[in-house]
């Protein structure tokens, strides 16, 4: 796993221009929306790299901001970034509440069954609405664990692990 000080978070990812002077749909991934309060930096990952982006001012809409950002006042200079990802650095992030975690703490951790045995890595984390799902691969085969507490046993970040219940059918072959 990398290192905090090396890790990107994504934390929205940038719709189509809104209006003529600037503004521009935000899709936030994050429960904090104060991410794209006016002043706040983020970093706009672009097909030519990651641009510092200064918020000028937001308002919020259901799940998106309109944004307009410091120095972008005009649909043109706005257009080119509509598909692209917002990140900020994972040590920018204030710590997750007890038993919550970020996405990126996740990823790549080991999952072990109920009997102890490797089935393999979490490759993505899925948001379906209801509750996240672990997408696990390991020996060739994909495994979907849903993130209750009738399928996890424990998660361990230190020890880069996640243990899952005895619960019938969820790593079958």
């Amino acid at each position: 796993m990398a290192a905090v000080a090396d890790t990107w978070v994504r934390v929205g990812r940038i719709g189509k221009p809104f209006g003529l002077k600037g503004e521009i749909v935000v899709h936030y991934y994050a429960d904090a929306p104060d991410r794209f309060a006016a002043g706040a930096r983020v970093f706009v990952l672009t097909p030519a790299g990651r641009v510092e982006a200064t918020v000028a001012d937001s308002r919020a809409m259901v799940g998106k901001f309109v944004a307009r950002f410091v120095g972008r006042e005009s649909v043109e200079a706005v257009k080119p970034w509509a598909g692209c990802h917002v990140e900020v650095p994972a040590a920018a992030l204030p710590p997750p509440q007890e038993g919550s975690y970020y996405e990126y703490q996740l990823l790549g951790l080991r999952v072990y069954g109920a009997d102890g045995e490797c089935v393999g890595r979490i490759r993505e984390v899925m948001a379906t609405g209801g509750n996240d799902v672990f997408v696990v691969h390991g020996d060739g085969r994909e495994f979907l664990i849903p993130v209750i507490d009738d399928a996890i046993a424990l998660i361990d970040l230190e020890a880069g692990r996640v243990v899952l219940k005895d619960l019938e059918g969820l790593i079958a072959p």
